[in-house]
């Protein structure tokens, strides 16, 4: 074999072995789609090199011609497929220019086996001796237009790497962004002489297959870098826990595990030998079982307090056994906590202090060991979490954000009370301002519930039209009114099996009301202009921003709704209430919106975020992410910077906020109307965009229409004056 042949054969031999090493690697990980990717471009480039090495020495120009559509296949698809790894690898490439590479990819390939386009006419074939003796056959004739397709493709692959080369450099990937970057330039070089040797420029062989080898035996070494760290971090994940598990077992003290019912999870072998319960017998069972009655309300309260996060630092406690036998038991407890830090159980370790209570010097000494044993248990266990947490995100590799931002007390409390009622399915009833994350709490519920695999689905009972709530909550029946032209399911037939959210419940026709209520009874409906009934299942959480009492006082909202509604109330607080939690929100938003748009901002100034904590945010956290979504917007040094701004609410305004003695004697609607009417006055008619009355009210627009045209406002299109319709 000739030198050009055996580097064509070696390239191809290379790149099936790396094709098959990742192919196999695909069928054994998780999420395969790297791998996959990346075993078809390597695939791809020995096919490539197959083909050329045939091309350059093809007898005919018919030959050679024949071999031409199939190394453009196998370009194409190396391009293709290495396009879509970048992006799945690094995040960084633009998705219309992959999906315009694929396309014109695509496009190449079918045009050259169907009319070739690389020459039109006739071509003739052309042999030229390289300078150790080898001979290679080349094509010369007209260049056929097309072929400027197919150079499309592989600048535009050019066009990839350089991209997310620059991108993974602005983002301080220094890694990723040097693998590329020598890609980049490999490639270049293999271009330089590809399109020219195409046209006809010089008859030598292209060296672009060898480049694609570089590239592939580049990021092929990057990607198996990967796998063989992420198997690194699984096994110290399970040594870690085998170590946990081996000092569980030897250890000659007590120890036992509550989850936050006070229900034992597990016990080690001495607590299995002190108590004669075996641990599958004692697993899911009460520890105030084992208590000895006379001591059970003060363990109560001891454990009750270490659930709550502050436990005893020691105590004597008498266990019973199996035998009936009282065992003096010392106890020391850690609080276990979960990745939020909110307990999630206590870790209890005793020791067995029954046979030495009558010498104080064994007592002593039997002190100071389960304290040092208990500071080692507890230092062992936390950096076990510790490893266990970081090495676990190492492997699933997450790059995301949590939904709920804050640390406040208030919001805690709120979380707690999500905690206490997601898993049944009871019904609740959310009531906050506009803007404070009702719907996002109430996700939150159906999230953390047993229905969290169905859907989650919202109806805005405020942003619908009377006449229109009724057919989407409980749908309707082909003819059932005009423009009924078919059969159509309800959002309770939708949300069977799963969690219905009902926004702004208060809004809801008094009509209306007994048919919700009949659904939350008995489980059944009828759909509109039907008589069959259908049974459905599911959780109804419903939120407002209204005074409920107010509305059953003035009959316009059924007080046996309410109960069934209501079954658990959950208040969220207004932001102006949680100022703590404005810079973590802040630093959440900045972060999100600067991700998103591609942008690096470092700094949040000291006095933009004094601004923010001394505003009262009427619109709370909605309104808090527009105004940072147009900082982020305007922002162009890397500095953070208001676009304007904050301004509190005028003090005629401020005057409207419910006082409770202000509106005596005033319907609710009444106090709304001239509540929006004086906004709407202060703001010379503007409803929607910035600085408009939506946006001081904290409502979308086409809310704060729906509810101008429920209230008898009006405001006029020229001169901006605001009625009330008689």
């Amino acid at each position: 074999m000739t030198p050009l042949s055996i580097a064509y054969v070696a390239t191809a031999a290379i790149c099936v072995v790396v094709g098959l090493q990742h192919l196999v690697t695909a069928l054994r990980v998780e999420d395969r789609r790297l791998q996959l990717l990346f075993a078809i471009a390597a695939f791809g480039v020995a096919g490539d090199a197959v083909f050329e090495r045939r091309n350059y020495g093809a007898a005919t120009a018919e030959e050679f011609l024949a071999g031409m559509p199939w190394t453009a296949l196998f370009i194409v698809t190396t391009i293709v497929a290495l396009s879509w790894y970048i992006a799945l690898r690094t995040g960084a490439a633009r998705r219309w220019l992959l999906w315009g590479v694929s396309a014109l990819g695509v496009l190449t390939v079918v045009l050259d086996f169907i009319v070739g386009i690389a020459y039109r006419g006739s071509v003739a074939l052309g042999v030229v001796t390289l300078s150790w003796g080898e001979k290679v056959a080349y094509l010369s004739g007209t260049t056929n237009p097309l072929r400027i397709i197919g150079d499309l493709v592989l600048f535009g692959f050019l066009l990839i790497l350089l991209d997310s080369t620059v991108r993974m450099a602005r983002r301080g990937e220094g890694r990723q962004a040097r693998l590329l970057g020598i890609s980049l330039v490999v490639y270049a070089l293999g271009l330089l002489t590809i399109i020219p040797a195409d046209i006809g420029w010089f008859h030598l062989p292209s060296p672009h297959t060898f480049a694609f080898l570089l590239i592939v035996a580049a990021m092929s070494w990057d990607l198996s870098e990967d796998l063989i760290r992420a198997s690194e971090l699984s096994r110290e994940v399970v040594a870690n826990e085998r170590r946990w598990r081996q000092l569980l077992d030897s250890v000659q003290l007590l120890v036992v595990t509550l989850d936050r019912e006070g229900r034992i999870i597990s016990m080690n072998p001495y607590a299995e030998k002190v108590s004669g319960h075996s641990a599958r017998e004692m697993a899911g069972r009460h520890y105030l079982e084992f208590v000895h009655e006379d001591e059970r309300d003060d363990v109560r309260s001891a454990v009750d307090r270490g659930l709550e996060g502050d436990p005893e630092s020691e105590n004597e406690r008498i266990l019973i056994t199996r035998d009936g036998e009282r065992r003096m038991i010392r106890w020391r407890s850690v609080v276990l906590r979960d990745a939020a830090g909110d307990p999630e159980g206590l870790l209890s370790v005793g020791a067995d202090v029954t046979d030495r209570r009558q010498s104080e010097e064994e007592l002593q000494r039997t002190a100071g060991e389960l304290e040092l044993t208990v500071a080692e248990l507890a230092l062992l266990k936390d950096r076990l979490e510790e490893e266990n947490v970081y090495l676990r995100e190492e492997i699933r590799q997450e790059h995301g954000f949590e939904d709920i931002v804050g640390g406040s007390d208030p919001l805690l409390y709120v979380l707690h009370k999500v905690r206490q009622v997601a898993p049944s399915d009871t019904s609740v009833l959310i009531h906050g301002e506009t803007g404070v994350g009702k719907e996002l709490i109430a996700r939150t519920i159906h999230q953390e519930s047993a229905r969290a695999n169905g859907p989650f689905v919202v109806v805005n009972c405020a942003a619908l039209p009377p006449n229109l709530i009724e057919s989407e909550l409980f749908g309707h029946e082909r003819g059932a009114f005009t423009g009924a032209d078919r059969q159509r399911r309800g959002r309770f037939e939708l949300a069977h099996g799963a969690t219905l959210f009902l926004d702004e419940v208060g809004e809801l026709p008094l009509e209306l009301q007994p048919k919700l209520l009949r659904v939350l009874q008995e489980g059944e409906m009828e759909r509109v202009g039907g008589s069959e009934t259908i049974t459905v299942n599911v959780r109804v959480i419903a939120a407002t921003n209204r005074d409920i009492n107010e509305e059953m006082e003035a009959g316009r909202f059924r007080e046996d709704l309410f109960y069934r509604v209501a079954v658990y109330p959950i208040t969220v607080p207004p932001l102006r209430d949680r100022r703590e939690d404005i810079p973590l929100l802040v630093e959440h938003f900045v972060q999100h919106f600067a991700q998103r748009r591609g942008l690096r901002i470092d700094e949040i100034p000291a006095e933009v975020m004094r601004s923010l904590r001394a505003y009262d945010w009427p619109g709370n956290v909605r309104e808090l992410q527009n105004v940072i979504e147009r900082a982020v917007l305007t922002t162009t040094n890397g500095v953070l910077r208001l676009a304007e701004p904050l301004q509190q609410i005028p003090n005629g305004l401020a005057k409207l906020r419910p006082t409770g003695s202000g509106f005596a004697g005033l319907t609710l609607d009444e106090v709304e109307r001239g509540y929006i009417v004086e906004v709407l006055e202060t703001t010379n008619g503007q409803v929607s965009g910035a600085g408009g009355a939506a946006e001081i009210l904290g409502l979308h627009a086409n809310t704060l229409r729906y509810r101008m045209k429920k209230l008898g406002i009006t405001v006029g299109k020229k001169t901006g004056t605001v009625s009330i319709d008689s």
